[in-house]
C-alpha cells in the first residue's frame, strides 16, 4: 500500500517536474542565445581608435613622417633653409641650403691674394666667424682700396670650391698649398662686384671712388627734388634713374649705382632733371664738393 503510494506519488512529482522543466526549457535557450550573441559582439570601446596614440604598428596620422602638410625634422631644415639670411657665415656654415644658388651678399674683406684677384669675405671682420672665398670671375682686376676697412657687395653662384676644376674654367693660378684648406669648402664665384664704402670713406678719399660701381647702405637725409636726396650724412647726392620709383624714406636702404662728381649741366642734360635755378643753386653751392652716386636700383637693406 505504502509502496502503490509512493509510485501514485512518484508519478505526480515526476510529471509536475516534467510540466515546469518544459516551461523553462525556452526562456533558456533564449537567455544562451543572447548571451552568445553578446560575446561574439564586439564592444565599441575594445575596437575605438584613440585620436591622440596610434595603435600598434601604425603612426598617428598627425606625427607621420614625410607627409605631406605636417612637420618633420627634413621639412623644418628645408623651411628654415629658404629663410634663412643670405649671409657670408650662413652660406661658409650651411652650404647645403646655397649651392647651385646665384646669390648677392656683402662684407668685410678679411684676407686677399692681389695675384688671383681672390680674397676671403666675412660678416664682420671683428666678430669671430667663419667667412667664404669670393673668387672674381670677370676678367677685371677689382681693386679694393683700403682693404682692410672695406666692404663689398659681390654676387655670384655659390659652389664647391674645387682647385683644378676653377683654375682650368677661369683661367687662375692658385696656389696648391695657399688654397687646400678651401678643397670642397663654398665659394662665390662673383660674377659682379661692388664696392660698399661708407659715406665718410667716399668723402675722405673720392679718386678711389670715381667711375666704379658701388653699393652704399644708409639713409635719406632729405629729398631735394622727386628723384634726387641727400644720402648717408649728406656725403653723397643720389641721383635716381627710375624716376617712377617709390623712394622708401626713414629706413635704411641700399643704393647701388656708379659715383661721378657733380657736373650739374651733364646731369641736367643727361637725366632731365627739371631742376628749377633755385634748385640747382643750392645744390651747387651745398654739395660742390660731393660725389653723385646715379642709382641703377634702390632697395631696404635686409641686414
Amino acid at each position: 500500500m505504502i509502496i502503490k503510494d509512493l509510485k501514485k506519488g512518484g508519478l505526480r512529482t515526476s510529471a509536475l517536474a516534467l510540466g515546469l522543466f518544459a516551461l523553462l526549457l525556452p526562456a533558456c535557450q533564449q537567455d544562451n542565445q543572447a548571451y552568445n550573441e553578446t560575446e561574439q559582439q564586439p564592444t565599441t570601446t575594445e575596437y575605438q581608435e584613440s585620436p591622440t596614440a596610434p595603435g600598434p604598428g601604425r603612426e598617428s596620422t598627425a606625427t607621420s613622417p614625410g607627409q605631406r602638410g605636417m612637420t618633420t625634422g627634413e621639412s623644418t631644415t628645408a623651411m628654415e633653409g629658404e629663410q634663412m639670411e643670405t649671409t657670408p657665415e650662413n652660406i661658409s656654415s650651411n652650404p647645403e641650403n646655397f649651392i647651385g644658388q646665384t646669390v648677392t651678399v656683402r662684407g668685410d674683406v678679411d684676407e686677399m691674394d692681389t695675384s688671383a684677384d681672390t680674397f676671403l669675405m666675412s660678416d664682420d671682420r671683428a666678430l669671430a666667424g667663419e667667412g667664404i672665398l669670393v673668387i672674381n670671375s670677370t676678367s677685371e682686376p677689382f681693386g679694393i682700396p683700403d682693404a682692410e676697412d672695406m666692404r663689398v657687395q659681390v654676387s655670384g653662384e655659390v659652389r664647391q670650391f674645387r682647385r683644378e676644376e676653377i683654375t682650368s674654367q677661369y683661367g687662375l693660378d692658385l696656389d696648391p698649398q695657399l688654397y687646400s684648406e678651401y678643397e670642397d669648402q663654398p665659394v662665390i664665384i662673383a660674377e659682379s662686384m661692388a664696392l660698399s664704402p661708407t659715406g665718410d670713406q667716399v668723402s675722405d678719399n673720392p679718386d678711389a671712388f670715381f667711375n666704379r660701381p658701388v653699393a652704399m647702405e644708409g639713409q635719406i637725409d632729405e629729398m631735394l627734388a622727386p628723384n634726387t636726396f641727400s644720402f648717408d650724412g649728406d656725403n653723397v647726392i643720389v641721383i635716381n634713374a627710375d624716376q617712377g620709383q617709390v623712394i622708401p624714406e626713414n629706413q635704411d636702404i641700399v643704393v647701388t649705382g656708379e659715383l661721378r662728381p657733380l657736373d650739374m649741366a651733364a646731369l641736367q642734360s643727361e637725366y632731365n632733371l627739371n631742376w628749377d635755378a633755385e634748385m640747382q643753386q643750392r645744390i651747387q653751392s651745398e654739395y660742390s664738393d660731393r660725389l653723385v652716386l646715379v642709382a641703377d636700383g634702390i632697395y631696404p637693406n635686409a641686414e
